[in-house]
C-alpha cells in the first residue's frame, strides 16, 4: 500500500462528504478485500450520485481510481436507450475503459458493449477473477460483445450475438418461458361451474443453442427456475468437441433475515482462453444498522480471495421522522 493510494483514499472521502450535500440518495461504501495472491485492497465509493440527466459512482483504492457513469436517452424510433460508462485508472499507470448500451432497433432488443485496457481486471479488483461473469484477465487488448433478442411469441424468443477479441465466436439460440401457476381451493359460496381461480407461482424458462468460433465449438442448454419469492435457480451447459463446461447459479431471499440476500455460484468453463475456467463464490447480503453489509468469498483457478463492504445512504433515514 503506497502513500499515494492512502492519500487518494483520503481525497475521497472528502469529496464523498461534500457531495453528500448534495445527494441525498447517494451511498457511500467502505470496502476491504484481500486475494491469495493479491494482497490487501482498501476501497472508498460513492455510488448513486445523481447529476441530472446522469448518475455518477465513484471510487479510489490504494491501487487505482474509479468512476463509472449511467443514464439514457430516447432516440426515436429507436426507443429508448440505457448507456453506461466506466473507466479506471491504476497508480501504475494502467487504465481500464469500458462502455456499454442497451436498447430496441423496431422488433429486435441489442446489447451492445466494448471494453479497451492496459491494466489487469485485478489490479483494480483482486477478486475479479472469480466473478460468475468471465473476467478477461490479460493485462493489455480489447474485447467487445453483441446480443441480439428477438420475441417471436410471448413465450419464445430468438437470440443471436457474439464475443470478439481474445476468443472470437458467435452464438444462436432459443429461449422458451413459461409461468407456472396453482388453482386456488374453492371458497364458501363459489359458483360450482365456474373456472377455478389460480394464482402464479413462479416461472421457468429453458435456453438451447449453440456456440462456433475460435477453440469453441458445441451445443448449449440451460434452464432457470424463479418463484414468487425471489429465490431463483440457474444451469447452463455446453458440450461439442473438445468443449465443454458449465455455470450454476442461486439467489436466496431471505435467507438470513428479512431483507438478506445470499447468492451461490459454481462455473468450470475451461475452453475459454483468456479467463479462469474454475470461478466459484458465495455473497451474502444483510441490513446493519442505517445500511447494508455484504461479504464475499471467490475462489477458483489460481486462488480465491474475501472481501466486506458496507454500504449507507448520505442522505440519512427519510422515513425516521427525525
Amino acid at each position: 500500500m503506497t502513500g499515494q493510494g492512502w492519500e487518494a483514499v483520503r481525497r475521497a472521502l472528502m469529496v464523498g462528504a461534500l457531495l453528500g450535500g448534495v445527494a441525498d440518495a447517494a451511498e457511500l461504501e467502505f470496502g476491504v478485500s484481500y486475494a491469495a495472491p493479491g494482497g490487501l485492497l482498501p476501497r472508498v465509493g460513492i455510488t448513486d450520485v445523481d447529476l441530472g440527466r446522469v448518475r455518477l459512482d465513484a471510487a479510489a483504492s490504494t491501487r487505482a481510481l474509479e468512476a463509472r457513469v449511467s443514464g439514457g436517452l430516447s432516440l426515436p424510433p429507436a426507443g429508448a436507450v440505457s448507456l453506461t460508462g466506466g473507466a479506471a485508472v491504476t497508480y501504475r499507470g494502467g487504465v481500464r475503459l469500458d462502455t456499454r448500451a442497451s436498447g430496441t432497433l423496431g422488433p429486435v432488443a441489442l446489447n451492445v458493449g466494448g471494453s479497451f485496457f492496459t491494466a489487469a481486471a485485478t489490479d483494480i479488483d483482486p477478486l475479479a477473477a472469480w466473478a460468475l461473469t468471465p473476467t478477461d484477465l490479460r493485462t493489455r487488448g480489447w474485447a467487445a460483445d453483441v446480443t441480439a433478442r428477438y420475441r417471436v411469441s410471448r413465450t419464445l424468443v430468438a437470440v443471436a450475438g457474439g464475443e470478439f477479441g481474445v476468443q472470437p465466436h458467435a452464438l444462436l439460440g432459443a429461449e422458451w418461458r413459461r409461468d407456472l401457476t396453482r388453482t386456488l381451493p374453492p371458497e364458501e359460496g363459489d359458483d360450482p361451474d365456474a373456472e377455478p381461480l389460480t394464482e402464479r407461482t413462479g416461472s421457468v424458462t429453458l435456453r438451447l443453442g449453440a456456440r462456433a468460433g475460435a477453440d469453441v465449438l458445441g451445443v448449449t442448454g440451460g434452464a432457470t427456475y424463479t418463484a414468487e419469492s425471489g429465490l431463483t435457480a440457474s444451469l447452463d451447459a455446453l458440450a461439442g468437441p473438445g468443449s465443454w463446461g458449465a455455470v450454476g447459479s442461486l439467489e436466496v431471499p431471505g435467507l438470513l433475515g428479512e431483507e438478506s440476500a445470499t447468492r451461490l455460484y459454481l462455473a468450470y468453463e475451461p475452453w475459454r482462453r483468456a479467463a479462469a475456467g474454475l470461478r466459484a463464490g458465495a455473497e451474502v447480503e444483510v441490513p446493519l444498522g442505517p445500511g447494508t453489509l455484504t461479504t464475499d468469498v471467490r475462489g477458483g483457478s489460481g486462488g480465491f480471495g474475501v472481501r466486506a463492504t458496507y454500504r449507507f445512504p448520505l442522505g440519512g433515514d427519510e422515513d425516521s421522522g427525525e
